[in-house]
């Protein structure tokens, strides 16, 4: 969880700027029909494209920043990017407890970490989302919306600083007046990178280089009751991050390759496709969304020893469909319903060991049908009850083998198929203490699929896993305009009850996944904005809970890890940010000047509770100007301490491996909208 406190930047007196409206003039769409922000019974963040912009926020990385009880990590490389919500979090890579949406797409678990291109908004649901989002809805849902502009228009835009170097530039073609839109975008970024290799002598070899394009072809006219889209995206990303680090050697920033093993090398490759169709009926639009999504993953990574590196290539597609129904009207029943179909193909080649096994293969195919209702019902002016479920039958096929390349029995050939069926209801009860003070009570469940390990290590991996599933208690309060219209508040407490979580155990190098726990979280979230004035704005959230094993013994070890915390779920996290905007009257400048502190309390990374972060606050610091004719400046500096903090990690013996956030960075972008 993070925890964000306020830091204010005192700016010189002039004539105020804009800022955005309270809370209750935000329009969210990932409840899958168009809801006042302000009118939602759930745990709702919004975070506009002024905001992310002004902050500096260019990556789902980044996203944290912006929302309570939300953490994001590599765990190695950006390809295994693990997102933690309320505590909850996935040990298995490619099984994520949180599920991201770019434009619609689900995305593949391995392209969760990417760019943002010209952003719309950011949606952030916290908590269990199953009857609307299905498996891997565990956790919560980031539902991210690119901007669609309706006139000719766009930006390009050049950043520099002391790691990275990069352009962007998006922007709207009218090829027919309100009607039909070409929107378009494109970014390439070069970090340089800050670790150098004891072993070698070599310096900054954590480089790396990523560009990504995409362009989306609209029909809406003005007025029609008939919408439709197509978009494209194509991705690559090439680094050399997968490196772990010697306890001695994190602050220096120091890599030993006579100790671990050469420098890695990861490339992926990521292809979108999506089209979706909206026609309005009466107060009922029906929609439909397909999708399609390919990573292919080239990774080599050293096997904590010298000697060549290992190679696991990857590739994995992902197919989605979806239709449904919703009202596009406010009345006292809205609702939504929908059918849903996903397919996700993944094969896996493992090269061998010399002298121990040979190469690997392994392929698994998933799929899941659901259906799935909600609708919300107004009983009166002040009380509103909301009923949903959903209904998902899942399959998952493994197919694996591995020759007995050296006579030493290590060699295996298997199959098998496992099907599953669940249920995730919800119902929550809302009462307005006032016009726009709003207090629920919700119930809702989630679940992870069950199936099989995709890092195959031994015919053991051929058993495969239930699924896992988690049961939301939760109350809150949300007040969009108090103290004349300048303060907006969110509250919520929560407990989340976690049964047959899915848990690598086993001696390392040679684990599996069971369902081996039970798990709790609880906790309280605060989130506010306060704007005394058109010029000043202040931020802050926090997150604090427990999130702790109820019982968990490791089936092959039988070490118990009951009470222990759970992996990447700090006790406290806080975030909050202070914002000056002066615009001088003799010139036509405007600035904004803005201060952010981010506070994580003690991290674990394993079950065991070893390898471990401790307690860490950084700062941020932004400069933003506005010069007119759409000219902007933004120098931003993050984590001006320079504190180095480990992203993920394990231990061997008495010493700790860790991955690292490589501290400060300082960039200037430079901006022109058009």
């Amino acid at each position: 969880m993070s925890i964000t406190l306020s830091l204010f930047l005192a700016a010189v007196t002039g004539a105020d700027a804009t800022v955005p409206e309270p809370d209750k003039e935000i329009v969210v769409t990932a409840t899958k029909r168009a809801r006042d922000v302000g009118m939602l019974d759930a745990p709702v963040s919004v975070a506009t494209a002024e905001k992310l912009t002004d902050q500096g926020i260019v990556s789902t990385q980044d996203i944290q920043r912006a929302f309570p009880g939300l953490i994001v990590n590599m765990r190695g490389n950006r390809a295994y990017s693990n997102f933690t919500v309320r505590g909850i979090s996935s040990p298995d890579y490619f099984n994520p407890s949180v599920q991201v949406y770019v434009d619609g797409v689900a995305q593949t678990a391995s392209a969760f970490s990417q760019r943002l291109l010209d952003i719309d908004r950011v949606e952030f649901l916290r908590g269990p989302q199953g009857t609307l989002y299905g498996a891997n809805a565990l956790g919560g849902v980031l539902v991210i919306t690119s901007r669609q502009r309706t006139a000719n228009g766009g930006y390009v835009q050049a950043t520099g600083g002391d790691l990275d170097l990069g352009g962007e530039a998006a922007g709207t073609l009218v090829l027919s007046p309100q009607a039909l839109f070409l929107d378009m975008a494109g970014s390439a970024m070069w970090t340089r990178g800050r670790i150098d290799d004891a072993g070698t002598g070599d310096r900054n070899i954590d480089s790396s280089r990523e560009f990504v394009g995409r362009a989306t072809l609209r029909y809406a006219p003005a007025g029609s009751r008939l919408s439709a889209s197509l978009t494209g995206l194509r991705g690559r990303l090439v680094s050399h991050e997968e490196l772990y680090l010697l306890p001695d050697d994190v602050d220096a920033l120091v890599y030993r390759s006579d100790v671990y093993g050469p420098r890695p090398y990861l490339r992926r490759e990521m292809t979108s496709v999506a089209g979706k169709v909206d026609l309005r009926t009466g107060p009922v639009t029906l929609s439909s969304v397909t999708t399609f999504q390919r990573t292919e993953l080239v990774r080599d990574f050293p096997g904590g020893r010298p000697g060549p590196l290992l190679s696991w290539p990857q590739d994995e597609k992902l197919w989605t469909q979806e239709l449904r129904a919703a009202t596009n009207r406010a009345g006292p029943i809205e609702g939504v319903a929908g059918l849903w179909f996903q397919r996700n193909d993944f094969t896996g080649d493992k090269s061998g060991f010399a002298g121990f096994f040979g190469a690997s293969t392994n392929t698994v195919v998933a799929t899941s049908l659901a259906a799935f209702a909600e609708a919300t019902v107004r009983l009166g002016s002040r009380i509103s009850v909301t009923l949903g479920g959903r209904y998902s039958h899942d399959r998952s096929r493994i197919r694996a083998s591995r020759p007995d390349t050296f006579g030493n029995g290590m060699g295996f050939s298997f199959g098998g198929t496992k099907r599953f069926d669940a249920v995730q209801p919800k119902a929550s009860i809302a009462y307005a203490l006032a016009p726009d003070v709003r207090a629920y009570a919700t119930v809702s469940r989630g679940y992870k699929p069950g199936g099989y390990n995709r890092s195959i290590s031994s015919p053991i991996d051929g058993v495969g896993y239930r699924p896992e599933s988690g049961t939301n208690w939760e109350a809150g309060l949300r007040a969009a305009r108090l103290a004349n219209d300048t303060l907006s508040l969110s509250l919520a407490a929560y407990r989340i009850d976690s049964r047959d979580q899915q848990i690598y155990v086993g001696q390392l190098g040679q684990q599996t996944i069971r369902n081996a726990a039970r798990a709790r979280s609880q906790g309280i979230e605060a989130e506010a904005a306060w704007r005394p004035d058109t010029g000043t704005s202040i931020t802050a959230n926090v997150a604090a809970g427990r999130s702790r094993f109820r019982r968990f013994v490791d089936p092959f070890t039988a070490m118990s890890y009951s009470g222990n915390t759970l992996p990447y779920a700090p006790d406290v996290i806080a975030r909050g940010t202070a914002e000056r905007r002066v615009t001088r009257m003799y010139a036509p400048v405007s600035v904004s000047l803005w201060g952010g502190v981010a506070y994580a309390g003690r991290m674990f990374f394993d079950e065991a509770n070893t390898a471990t972060q401790p307690a860490v606050a950084t700062v941020d610091l932004g400069v933003n100007a506005g010069f007119g004719d759409g000219f902007t400046m933004r120098l931003l500096v993050r984590n001006v301490g320079d504190r180095i903090v480990r992203t993920s990690g394990y231990v061997v013996g008495p010493t700790q491996f860790s991955t690292v956030d490589v501290g400060r960075r300082i960039s200037l972008t430079l901006r022109r909208d058009f």
